[in-house]
């Protein structure tokens, strides 16, 4: 890999820091980073123009438009007729106090693996921390964070079950591989949590259980059951998610008899064309940054092993950083590696590196849905959310680092 390569790679995640760092709306400066790649990598404008329409006409895209719009309809109905008060009420009946259930409500809503799922749990996050006097950065980080701690080993993930495909490493043994990676990521959560209400002199709150456990459970699965139905709609019958999200759409509406006036108003409101706005920009970039090869080709000449390291994390990590998706790090960048580790006897620890640096840009990627989705929702300043994230983040980078180097 040239130098110079390199070099534009470093620039590009220069500037979108930059423009992030001016508090340039995340659409436009997506648009921005777009016209800067071009320019950058030398992409024609016609094939940049073309391909920015197919990504957005594509099938793939417009059922991601329906899984994101879904997402929104629902949790709007939800918090309008107070169903995740019922949810949070039985949470905190579980649990008893406030701190446990604004980490783990974001966590079940993790289990159910959707393109911009955090926006179903930041509902949650909102009305557990209504107390706290928690900043929008934090409450942002929070939601995200534990939203996120299971892709590492929840065998539903579609970038684990790429990962397995393209490896050929047996799911199971990726699982009990980075289990390490998801105890770490509870653990340095739930302390930068436990140091953020210290410092902020943020008291626990805990609640009396005055609840019966049957009040509790109804309580629960009133709350949830929209959840549930997407669950039992995909997992079980195998419909497609954006299917499973429109039936249990429509069963909510008429369950909650929502009048159409409200309906109209819920869809046409200032988040969804934002949203949709979003969404656009960020499927635009990727679909630069994919045309621009921007690796083309590692050499897979006689190198060191540090070197080696050095090409799997830049890699990696770029990629998740750009483009903000786990398949799209996974079918972009182990194709480039594979050819220079596959018969390396240490082949399963570089795999796995390559898999955990890729999704640590994910985590720290500015156009990945979920960030920029919550960030919006809380209203926070995407660039400050990172005070929290870069701890843990490095830190799993550096004990992933520390452990292929031992191998």
């Amino acid at each position: 890999m040239e130098l110079i390569q390199i070099g534009k790679i470093i620039s590009l995640i220069i500037t979108l820091l930059i423009l992030l760092k001016l508090r340039i709306n995340i659409s436009l400066a997506l648009l921005l980073l777009s016209l800067y790649s071009i320019a950058l990598f030398s992409l024609s404008i016609e094939t940049a123009l073309s391909s920015s329409i197919d990504i957005l006409i594509d099938k793939t895209s417009i059922r991601l438009y329906i899984i994101i719009l879904s997402v929104l309809y629902i949790t709007m109905i939800q918090k309008q007729e107070k169903m995740f008060d019922q949810l949070l009420s039985s949470l905190r009946s579980i649990f008893r106090n406030d701190k446990s259930v604004s980490m783990i409500a974001p966590s079940i809503i993790g289990l159910l693996p959707m393109p911009g799922g955090a926006l179903v749990s930041a509902p949650l996050v909102e009305k557990s921390t209504n107390k706290m006097a928690m900043s929008g950065e934090f409450k942002t980080f929070l939601n995200y964070w534990f939203r996120h701690i299971w892709e590492f080993v929840w065998p539903i993930y579609a970038g684990l079950l790429l990962f397995e495909a393209m490896s050929g490493i047996p799911l199971k043994k990726i699982i009990i591989t980075q289990a390490p990676y998801t105890i770490l990521n509870i653990i340095s959560g739930i302390v930068i949590f436990s140091l953020y209400m210290k410092r902020n002199d943020i008291s626990n709150f805990h609640l009396a259980d005055n609840s019966s456990i049957k009040k509790t459970v109804k309580d629960f699965l009133w709350g949830i059951w929209p959840i549930l139905i997407i669950i039992v709609l995909f997992f079980v019958f195998s419909i497609p998610l954006y299917i499973s999200l429109i039936l249990t759409a429509v069963l909510l509406t008429l369950i909650k008899k929502i009048h159409i006036k409200n309906i109209v108003q819920m869809m046409i409101s200032p988040i969804m064309w934002k949203t949709m706005l979003l969404m656009a920009s960020v499927l635009v970039f990727q679909r630069i940054i994919y045309q621009s090869n921007i690796f083309g080709s590692a050499a897979s000449g006689n190198i060191s092993f540090s070197f080696l390291i050095f090409l799997c994390f830049l890699i990696s990590f770029s990629i998740g950083f750009l483009t903000g998706v786990n398949t799209a790090y996974i079918a972009i960048s182990y194709p480039i590696l594979l050819p220079l580790i596959q018969h390396l006897p240490n082949f399963v620890d570089l795999s796995i590196y390559i898999y955990v640096i890729g999704f640590a840009g994910i985590l720290l990627s500015p156009v990945h849905l979920c960030l920029v989705l919550t960030n919006e929702y809380f209203n926070s300043n995407l660039f400050k959310v990172y005070k929290y994230l870069l701890p843990p983040v490095i830190l799993l980078m550096i004990l992933a680092t520390f452990i292929v180097v031992q191998t």
